[in-house]
């Protein structure tokens, strides 16, 4: 029994090390971090030292430390250390574990030992594979995953689904070894296959993040590219405006001339207040300080006005903000462009009304729009029926990203979202 504690023992070091090694977007800070991983080790090991002392079968006490690891090592990195979306912190803890159940299998065909087994090839291994893959990740696969992992905006629930199915099966096949004693040639071909399978599993998955990260990308520069196109085509109607001004100016002088030679000063000013008039309306509103939202609402002003929505914007935001630009654009895009989708489905009145302000270091925005009454929730988001939804999980990732907090509500035919982004001083 002191073989299988300190192999225990080894394992739980490894596990604290890799929990710490794997948070990618941490709760707390690295001592912190760092703390809560050794004392949920510590803990552990108590625990499991007083659990083999119950005198349960060697299998029995295998199969119970080994769900209980991934339950309580899981369960600090999904609650305590991880600040990531739930469904991702779960990938990588799958993962993580499906990599360890590829360690064990290996050292159990190497040394032909079974579960819970112990000796100085064992540890000699588990160590030595430990910090090989350990210096692997931390080497050459931690920035790419983190990158990946920070960017991609959809499909990793999916992703997760997968991952958590292929650790099921590791753990199918770990029970299968532990009750083989004898590692025959069928044996060993079982596992190279079902290990196969796993690599291959994981290579598939990684290759779709890179693909979806790729198409998010895609679709922030389409996004970007509608936003210039939205500008140039400002400049293009200022410039066609300024062009007419300086052509119809003398014929503007004469009528002001001819009115002065009557003495009628009443109608100069009512000529030249009109006048006023017509040339502001060739020109877009100034909604914000800052340029890339003033062209963005201008932009959806002018497609709401093509629907028939009518559209009000209140916007106070200063010219430089504590969010960037391409995250305030995407948020205020994909709320507008849900808005005009919402408005184009109701019935009656269509109108939008969006409002933004900065206080602090916070940024408020809320945006009402007219809707049907038919839209449905699932834990307070409004899920998508006719079209990909993915503006509403853009939305959430950028919210995420800020430390912010979003609320959707759908009453009486008009659909809200408010959006809070904090902690961007």
């Amino acid at each position: 029994m002191s073989d299988a504690i300190i192999t225990n023992i080894i394992n739980n070091i490894f596990h604290a090390a890799w929990f710490y090694n794997l948070v990618l977007e941490p709760k707390h800070g690295k001592k912190t971090t760092l703390l809560i991983t050794i004392l949920a080790g510590i803990f552990f090991q108590i625990f499991i030292f007083i659990f083999t002392q119950l005198g349960l079968p060697k299998a029995a006490l295998f199969l119970s430390a080994y769900l209980l690891t991934a339950v309580v090592f899981g369960g600090v990195f999904l609650f305590l250390l991880s600040a990531s979306n739930p469904a991702k912190s779960m990938f990588l803890i799958s993962a993580y574990y499906c990599l360890w159940t590829f360690i064990y299998g290996l050292i159990s065909l190497v040394t032909q030992s079974g579960a819970g087994a112990g000796g100085y090839a064992v540890w000699g291994m588990r160590i030595g594979l430990n910090l090989f893959f350990l210096f692997l990740y931390r080497s050459f696969f931690r920035k790419k995953l983190l990158y990946i992992y920070r960017q991609m905006q959809s499909g990793y629930g999916m992703i997760t689904c997968i991952s958590i199915l292929t650790f099921v099966m590791m753990t199918f096949l770990l029970l299968y070894n532990a009750y083989h004693k004898e590692k025959n040639a069928s044996h060993i071909f079982i596992m190279t296959v079902c290990y196969l399978f796993m690599l291959i599993v994981y290579m598939l998955l990684f290759y779709f993040m890179a693909q979806a990260n790729h198409a998010h990308q895609l679709r922030l520069m389409q996004m970007h590219e509608q936003l210039l196109m939205a500008q140039m085509e400002s400049y293009e109607k200022i410039e066609r405006s300024a062009r007419q001004t300086r052509h119809d100016f003398r014929h503007h002088n004469m009528v002001v001339m001819e009115l002065a030679e009557r003495q009628d000063y009443e109608g100069i000013l009512t000529y030249l207040t009109e006048y006023e008039r017509i040339e502001d309306e060739k020109l877009d509103r100034i909604f914000s300080k800052n340029y890339a939202v003033n062209s963005l609402i201008s932009a959806y002003m002018r497609k709401a006005e093509q629907n028939g929505i009518d559209m009000d914007a209140d916007i106070r935001l200063d010219k430089t903000l504590c969010v960037s630009d391409v995250d305030l654009v995407s948020i205020f895009s994909n709320i507008l462009e849900n808005a005009v989708h919402g408005c184009a489905q109701s019935d009656g009145t269509r109108r939008i009304a969006i409002v933004a302000q900065q206080k602090n270091s916070m940024i408020l925005l809320k945006c009402e729009n007219s809707c049907k009454d038919d839209i449905h929730f699932c834990n307070g988001i409004p899920q998508a029926k006719d079209h990909e939804g993915i503006g509403v999980e853009s939305i959430l990732n950028i919210v995420e990203k800020y430390n912010g907090d979003v609320h959707f509500t759908a009453e009486d035919g008009v659909f809200s979202c408010s959006v809070l982004l904090g902690n961007c001083s």
